[in-house]
């Protein structure tokens, strides 16, 4: 998204009248969730001036008569407890590093993990994040959603296979993007859009993932790979309809979903 997120933080880019990570933020209201941590930039501050009162600007809506605009920042506040972690450009890198970041904030408590660049839109009532948590045990296991996903976009997503137990899919292995998306002939696959449920303790299994050989990263996948086969994992299916924010085209389709289905 490259080069107007030189002065507009990705996270900020609009879907409609939002930033993105609104609708992160209500979708973690919509599944339950009290408090949450965002993971910033080392001196950003979009986010949290989006957030924030603004009494200035409070005052002059109210002197302008302007009430319509003034209950739209009275709606911003009807999120939940927000909090925000810094994170240094010049540390290290990868999706395991925010969840280390965060890990006062999570103390030993169940948690929620989700990217901001993966927007999952569902019909007002439903909530795959809320179902996510029952399947992880409602804090005591682990569940990461699967997004169904034509088989030729492997070579973007990581793909997950399942196997089924007593009617409840789980995870046997996690590959990462896959470029010889042909063999699959064509079918649906299940990829992974970064949406999971762990236990506190997961913290101390990710303090031991080491640098990826070929990367350089710090992948939080390679945490859940290390205990996978002495660890249940479950799949929840994602039944909303999932947009791809890291790239202008998903943006796109974002933006066209919401505004038509507002209308």
């Amino acid at each position: 998204m490259f080069p107007i997120t030189k002065v507009i933080e990705k996270a900020m880019l609009p879907i409609g009248r939002r930033p993105t990570i609104d609708y992160i933020v209500r979708e973690c209201a919509a599944a339950g969730v009290h408090e949450v941590a965002i993971v910033v930039r080392r001196g950003s501050t979009q986010i949290q001036g989006y957030y924030g009162d603004d009494t200035e600007l409070r005052a002059l809506l109210g002197r302008r008569g302007w009430a319509e605009k003034a209950h739209a920042l009275d709606e911003l506040a009807t999120v939940p407890s927000i909090t925000f972690v810094e994170q240094d450009p010049e540390d290290r890198y990868g999706t395991a590093v925010p969840v280390m970041l965060a890990r006062d904030f999570i103390a030993d408590d169940a948690f929620y993990f989700l990217s901001s660049d993966d927007l999952l839109v569902e019909p007002p009532g439903q909530s795959t994040l809320a179902e996510l948590g029952r399947d992880a045990g409602d804090g005591s296991g682990y569940a990461l959603v699967g997004q169904p996903s034509p088989a030729s976009s492997l070579d973007r997503y990581g793909r997950l296979e399942t196997a089924e137990t007593d009617g409840r899919l789980h995870l046997t292995d996690l590959v990462e993007k896959d470029a010889v998306a042909a063999r699959f002939d064509g079918g649906k696959v299940l990829i992974n859009i970064s949406r999971y449920a762990f236990p506190g303790q997961f913290l101390h299994v990710l303090a031991a993932v080491g640098e990826h050989e070929e990367s350089g990263e710090y992948r939080l996948t390679d945490g859940l790979v290390e205990i996978l086969g002495s660890t249940p994992i479950s799949v929840t299916v994602g039944r909303g309809s999932y947009f791809d924010l890291g790239n202008e085209q998903g943006l796109a389709e974002a933006s066209r979903h919401v505004v038509v289905g507002r209308q």
